[in-house]
């Protein structure tokens, strides 16, 4: 086919495009939409479409801040999972919690849908005799358990403020990061091997102990 060379370009935008539909995860999804926004917005100049000319051209830097964005967390996700499993990374994308001193968060039995980090103050798991205090993160056993329920009563020692996120959230995450899930599953496998061995303490202490 004898055709001008910018109609080529827009073929070619149109495989950037249908590649970009394939993609299962984000960064590559974005980094195709960019290609074709590209391509079209070459497309576009050259037949004088200046509405789509515009769109592409302000899609393009939206696509790039989106894949810095992830990048940003793949990177922060890595970190975490080499390292000591903290959850810095995790405090944007939760939302702000205040609960006063003897105020109870949730009971034993409660369905969990938000997970907690702990920015400041302490709290008791009951059950356990056990404090969490800042920097720890508390509930997400109960959002991955078969019954969605809460295994422990957490109670307010101090004024606690918390950062929460919730399912629904979680899963964009890991929609948006498969590499979130195996930092997870890491989390709470390591929150589970902890209460097993507390618990096991328990069992074993002399009563009447303190």
């Amino acid at each position: 086919m004898n055709l001008p060379w910018h109609e080529y370009v827009g073929y070619a935008g149109m495989a950037f495009a249908f590649a970009s539909m394939s993609m299962r995860t984000i960064i590559p999804l974005r980094v195709f939409a960019i290609f074709a926004c590209l391509t079209f917005a070459v497309y576009s100049a050259a037949n004088h479409a200046w509405p789509n000319l515009i769109v592409n051209l302000v899609a393009m830097p939206i696509h790039a801040v989106r894949v810095w964005e992830m990048r940003q967390l793949t990177q922060r996700i890595a970190a975490a999972v080499d390292g000591d499993l903290n959850v810095e990374w995790l405090k944007p994308y939760m939302s702000p919690r205040r609960l006063a001193a003897g105020q109870t968060l949730f009971c034993r039995g409660d369905k969990a849908a938000e997970m907690f980090y702990v920015a400041s103050g302490r709290l008791k798991l009951a059950e356990l005799e056990v404090e969490i205090g800042p920097g720890q993160l508390l509930g997400e056993i109960g959002m991955f358990s078969p019954s969605k329920c809460r295994t422990f009563t957490a109670v307010a020692l101090d004024d606690v403020e918390l950062l929460a996120i919730g399912e629904s959230s979680l899963k964009q995450l890991y929609f948006q990061n498969p590499k979130f899930g195996f930092y997870v599953v890491q989390l709470v496998t390591r929150r589970l091997v902890a209460n097993i061995e507390r618990m096991e303490a328990l069992a074993t202490r002399p009563r009447g102990a303190a």
